[in-house]
């Protein structure tokens, strides 16, 4: 009788390495620093300025290319973080908003090595492979409304890409540079007819008196500047109400921001700071002496030029 003997070698499978199966999905940027500059804006109440701009992910083949045809196909999800580089802005710094598909507002982190939070975090679905890979279109909002300060912000911000497992495996960064315009606004307000927005504004002073003073009720220049500006004040007539028909005249005196105003010629108010969101009123007032003249209508233009430093 033959023995037949079996003899039974074991053999220790290992498990796949980690990075191995990792490599079959890994995000990367497709696209290099990107910079955006927002400029041409315009400074009125309620005013937005948006602009467009497009992050490209792709999903990394790395060294295995046989390894990365047989993933193709499967989906490789991505977050993308923002954090800022440069620390804390300037207070002047005009506010902003991110805003990408599913985030109508993204948290900056203020470390790039801060945890991510829900409003911080931008989930991508899926990073395809191809040297193009998916556009991640991102909106950049400014409020652009008075109470700002004329210059040129910049904040510099990098964008984290973190793979399915919250592994970072690619970094990038981004330049926002806001361009905000010297400029001005002017209106008439208080005891005054029209004077809206770039538009001229009437003082009925009423019948004057022949015995006393007349004076004005108040009213003023509401000014809105992003930054330092001169007020130039100047009278068609120097500063005398005019008979409409014949050659009489009328002195009188028109005060601007509590200074009596030179109306013989040109005269200036420098002020040295932009304004607040609500502008600055500067009250103004006339009087006009006792007149013993003409019977009739009398006028005078007094033009208020605003200009930005």
């Amino acid at each position: 009788m033959r023995q037949l003997n079996l003899v039974l070698t074991p053999v220790a499978l290992a498990a796949m390495p980690t990075s191995l199966m990792a490599a079959e999905c890994v995000p990367e940027f497709a696209s290099a620093d990107q910079s955006v500059v927002v400029s041409g804006v315009e400074i009125a109440p309620g005013a937005m300025s948006v602009d467009n701009f497009q992050v490209r992910i792709r999903k990394s083949l790395g060294d295995d290319s046989n390894a990365g045809r047989s993933a193709a196909g499967k989906p490789c999800p991505a977050t993308i973080r923002v954090s800022r580089l440069t620390g804390p802005v300037d207070p002047n710094f005009p506010e902003y908003n991110l805003r990408a598909p599913g985030q109508s507002q993204i948290e900056i982190l203020q470390d790039p090595s801060a945890g991510g939070t829900s409003l911080s975090d931008v989930k991508i679905a899926n990073a395809p492979v191809g040297p193009q890979g998916r556009s991640v279109p991102f909106d950049l909002q400014v409020p652009t409304e008075w109470g700002l300060t004329a210059g040129t912000y910049t904040d510099r911000l990098e964008l984290l890409l973190f793979d399915q497992n919250g592994a970072l495996v690619d970094r990038t960064n981004l330049t926002i540079t806001i361009l905000i315009p010297a400029t001005v606004s002017v209106r008439f307000v208080g005891a005054v007819i029209g004077g809206g927005f770039g538009s001229g504004a009437r003082i009925d002073l009423g019948t004057l008196s022949t015995s006393e003073q007349t004076r004005s009720q108040p009213f003023g220049a509401r000014i809105f500047s992003t930054a330092p500006y001169l007020v130039n004040v100047a009278s068609a007539n120097s500063g005398n109400l005019a008979h409409v028909d014949f050659g009489s005249e009328i002195p009188y005196r028109l005060y601007f921001d509590g200074a009596q105003v030179d109306l013989t010629g040109i005269s200036a108010f420098t002020y040295l700071a932009p304004t607040p969101r609500s502008g600055n009123t500067r009250p103004m007032s006339l009087e006009v002496p006792p007149a013993s003249v003409p019977a009739g209508r009398y006028n005078d233009r007094i033009t208020l030029t605003v200009s930005a430093l």
